[in-house]
């Protein structure tokens, strides 16, 4: 029996009398079956639904909490990052929570004038000849005098007693009231030194004018502050630095999450799904805005049980604005990092954008009011002066959302903006 691997049997099984015909033979059979064409199978047809672009404009809530997870898993994996989210801000609170000193001019105040001769008027115009101060509209009574002090129009309130002018001219010793805005007691410190300046400098006009011989004390000065009697710097200086630092770091984290898709190249998965940019950058902000919240909570219970520094408004209201706030820092984060590359650019770009700001232009060292030209601008825009309000409403002057909801509205129309400006930033750096 011939095996028919062996060259005698393949010859046998083609009955050809020679190898080499056999060889032959078999490369013709094997060249006609490359030959033939292989049977694909056909696909079923799938009526089209829309094009690409049409499939991807359509929002996607599943799209967008995948990537919110996503995210989340990340910060879970870096330490680092997720040491600098949940304590960074306490860190910083107790470092920055003692205390800014600076001067301050252009100080709003108004005069209560129950004497109304011409020398009570004198006295009101020797406070407006001053560069410190700026003269507001008189004030009618104790309500226009605490509801003006209150809104934060003016920082200073002269009450000069009835009877002012008669006393003087008779030696006794009228007392005029200065009524302080204590919540910032650098200000109001700044404040009583002024006063104190002007009265001397009256008395001694008063004097030269009356005998030519140097003033004799013959006005009591009585200060009074408002929502900080104590003047101590804490309650002040605590509720000025939540906002600060609830810009500072949520802002840096969202940066710097985008920004390291875009160094991995794993931001190129955005190309090539249906995910639309507003999805994707929603996703990647949730996050943050979530760590931001627990940030805040955690601030306003180390101001509480550690500063000592008391809640006297809406819990409420605070809790809102900061949510805004913080949907507002996340989403400045958002906008640095679709337009810049990298995370050290990310990391420089997004501390100029939100500390300097936050510091120079929002009231926290200088009034708004006395703020001129681009300043002036950037401290109106800026969301930070508004959430300063609030937070200095809420913990010294017990407001709530009646008294500061005018506050709430350019944090809104904030929040839209930014989260465009993002997504045509994002659009750009594709292209």
């Amino acid at each position: 029996v011939l095996d028919s691997d062996t060259p005698r049997g393949l010859m046998a099984k083609r009955g050809l009398p020679t190898l080499e015909e056999t060889f032959i033979a078999y490369l013709q059979d094997a060249t006609a079956d490359d030959a033939q064409p292989e049977a694909t199978p056909v696909a079923p047809v799938v009526p089209a639904t829309g094009t690409g672009s049409e499939r991807q404009a359509r929002f996607s809530l599943r799209r967008l909490l995948s990537y919110s997870q996503r995210e989340a898993t990340e910060l879970r994996r870096d330490p680092i990052r997720a040491t600098l989210a949940m304590l960074g801000t306490v860190l910083l609170m107790f470092i920055m929570g003692y205390g800014i000193s600076l001067d301050v001019e252009d100080l709003g105040y108004a005069v209560l004038d129950r004497d109304q001769t011409t020398t009570s008027q004198a006295y009101a115009l020797n406070i407006a000849g001053s560069r410190y101060f700026t003269e507001k509209a008189p004030l009618r009574d104790y309500t226009d005098l605490d509801q003006r002090l209150r809104s934060g129009e003016i920082s200073l309130a002269v009450e000069i007693p009835p009877n002012f002018g008669r006393d003087l001219k008779r030696g006794n010793t009228p007392q005029v009231g200065f009524w302080v805005d204590g919540a910032m007691p650098t200000r109001a410190d700044t404040i009583r030194g002024y006063v104190q300046g002007i009265h001397l400098s009256y008395l001694q006009q008063l004097s030269r004018e009356a005998t030519g011989n140097a003033p004799q004390s013959q006005v009591d000065i009585a200060l009074r502050y408002r929502y900080n009697p104590d003047v101590q710097s804490l309650p002040a200086m605590v509720p000025a630095v939540i906002p600060l630092l609830l810009m500072l770091i949520p802002a840096m984290l969202t940066a710097l999450g985008v920004v390291r898709e875009k160094e991995l190249g794993s931001i190129t998965n955005l190309y090539v799904t249906p995910v639309t940019r507003l999805e994707f950058l929603l996703g990647k902000q949730l996050p943050y805005i979530a760590m931001g919240m627990v940030n805040f909570f955690m601030m306003v219970a180390l101001a509480v049980l550690v500063f000592g520094v008391p809640i006297k408004g809406s819990l409420l209201t605070l809790v809102l604005g900061a949510l805004l706030y913080v949907i507002c820092a996340t989403g400045l984060g958002l906008l640095m990092s679709s337009i810049l590359n990298s995370q050290i650019a990310a990391i420089f770009g997004t501390a100029i954008a939100t500390l300097v700001p936050a510091v120079q232009f929002s009231g926290l060292l200088h009034p708004i009011s006395a703020m001129e030209g681009a300043g002036a601008f950037i401290g109106n825009i800026y969301p930070t002066s508004h959430f300063l309000t609030i937070s200095r409403g809420v913990f010294s002057k017990a407001l709530g959302l009646a008294d500061l909801y005018p506050y709430f509205i350019p944090l809104l129309l904030a929040i839209p903006v930014l989260i465009l400006l993002s997504v045509a930033g994002l659009k750009k750096q594709e292209k």
